[in-house]
């Protein structure tokens, strides 16, 4: 296999482990497949996911919905600057504009978050109450999940700034040519579009957002295709 052909194979998996299609178990096994040629043919992150600029488009997560998700609007705007995506909202969705296979990530992601914030929830008041507590509970918990899940999606994108100024000199044009792309989409499409927010919110239960925030440190963040050891883990609540 050359190494363009490993590339195309390592995106095709990629493609397979994001896919709402495939279970859990399909998904792991074409991150771990992928994470697998990354090493042998030491492709780097940047190969992956920083080809092309020709193109923007927009995908929607969990179209439909009333209100956000309450992980998805603590952690949305980190989420986006982990893809290097633009986030917004459409009522209770989560809209991406960005480069096709940014936004296909930054799907990947919401859906791997939200998945694993509802079963570490499930988890967390089945062990600790006889009955389902109420909608504030849960509500508190979440966003106690989706905060951390920020902070280290934070982390993350500070440490990858770094590592690419390092390599590039201190620079950072191709980030700069898919902004201005981003914005010249947004403005002839979208120039009234209601961008990420935080809405005022009642006072969490306290200890159910830290509850939340704790069970977050569970879920594996690194991106599948990301040319690092971890890099076959797909994201699962502890």
């Amino acid at each position: 296999m050359t190494r363009e052909e490993a590339i195309a194979r390592i995106r095709a998996l990629r493609a397979r482990a994001a896919d709402e299609a495939s279970s859990e178990a399909e998904a792991a096994a074409a991150a771990a497949r992928a994470s697998r040629i990354i090493l042998q043919f030491e492709v780097t992150e940047e190969e992956l996911i920083e080809r092309g600029v020709g193109g923007v488009t927009e995908a929607e997560h969990n179209a439909g919905r009333r209100y956000a998700h309450p992980t998805l609007e603590e952690a949305a705007t980190e989420i986006g600057m982990y893809a290097e995506c633009n986030p917004l909202w459409r009522r209770g969705a989560n809209v991406w504009v960005g480069q096709p296979e940014d936004v296909e990530f930054a799907l990947y992601l919401c859906e791997m978050i939200q998945g694993a914030a509802e079963r570490a929830y499930l988890n967390h008041w089945k062990a600790r109450f006889f009955s389902a507590p109420g909608a504030h509970y849960r509500k508190s918990f979440l966003l106690g999940f989706g905060r951390s899940i920020a902070e280290r999606l934070r982390n993350m994108v500070s440490e990858r700034r770094r590592n690419r100024r390092a390599r590039q000199g201190g620079s950072t044009d191709l980030v700069v040519v898919k902004n201005a792309l981003i914005d010249a989409y947004m403005t002839e499409n979208h120039p009234n579009i209601e961008h990420i927010r935080r809405r005022a919110r009642k006072e969490p239960d306290h200890r159910a957002n830290l509850s939340g925030y704790v069970d977050a440190a569970g879920v594996n963040l690194v991106r599948p295709l990301c040319s690092t050891p971890e890099a076959g883990k797909i994201g699962s609540a502890a």
